[in-house]
């Protein structure tokens, strides 16, 4: 019998074939792995874009509008709706740090006039313990007054030197009848405190020795009588 011949060049050609046909079925792998490769990118993406959207949300959250002085303000004074913005802005800050009673809107703060219970600071946030609509002892000075100046001359009987734009005093002086410490102005406003050199004083810095004082028309006798007398003794309410 005759054995037909191996074309060995033909062998490698058909082997090639052969596995061609068997890597045909990759191609769908490929084409699955391009578009899940893509997919996965987008999903990651959005996820990131998700997480750093709802850190800024949480961040805002937790940021709280509050009112806070834009100067400093003495205490007793007096502001009106028109004066709320020169003395007042609003800010964010983190509302954990924030109670519940403060000041979250400047208009809150317009509807009317209001007085300062305590000095407030520079960039101190306001809260409603801060502030009153009235007082008693201050009210009467908006319907005028006089402007008229002290001065102390025993310090050990009373201020003690460190009385200040803002508080409240009762005048004394000694009555020459009786040689009597006596009332004569109870519920005085300073409105300016001055050295024995008179310059004013605006810190604590400083030992004060005369005053400019707000006095009512009903007052004037009273507080002249206790000038005249001289020996004045001033207390701070």
């Amino acid at each position: 019998m005759f054995e037909k011949k191996v074309n060995t060049k033909e062998a490698p050609k058909q082997a090639k074939k052969e596995v061609r046909k068997e890597k045909k079925p990759v191609k769908g792998t490929s084409v699955l792995k391009i578009v899940l490769v893509p997919l996965l990118i987008t999903a990651v993406l959005v996820a990131a874009i998700y997480l750093v959207m709802d850190k800024m949300t949480e961040r805002e959250t937790l940021l709280k509008n509050v009112v806070v002085a834009s100067q400093d303000i003495r205490v007793n004074a007096y502001i009106t709706p028109d004066e709320v913005d020169q003395y007042f802005t609003v800010i964010q800050v983190d509302g954990n740090a924030v109670a519940e009673n403060a000041y979250t809107s400047l208009k809150d703060l317009k509807s009317k006039g209001f007085y300062t219970n305590i000095p407030i600071g520079s960039g101190q946030i306001l809260y409603s313990g801060n502030i009153k609509p009235t007082d008693a002892r201050l009210d009467k000075y908006k319907s005028g007054y006089e402007i008229t100046s002290i001065a102390v001359s025993n310090f050990d009987k009373g201020v003690n030197g460190k009385l200040r734009e803002g508080a409240i005093i009762d005048v004394y002086a000694v009555d020459p009848a009786t040689d009597e410490l006596t009332l004569y102005v109870e519920d005085v406003y300073v409105a300016g405190a001055y050295d024995s050199s008179g310059n004013e004083l605006t810190t604590e810095e400083g030992v004060a020795q005369s005053f400019t004082v707000y006095v009512k028309a009903a007052e004037i006798e009273n507080m002249n009588r206790a000038i005249n007398y001289g020996e004045i003794h001033i207390y701070q309410k």
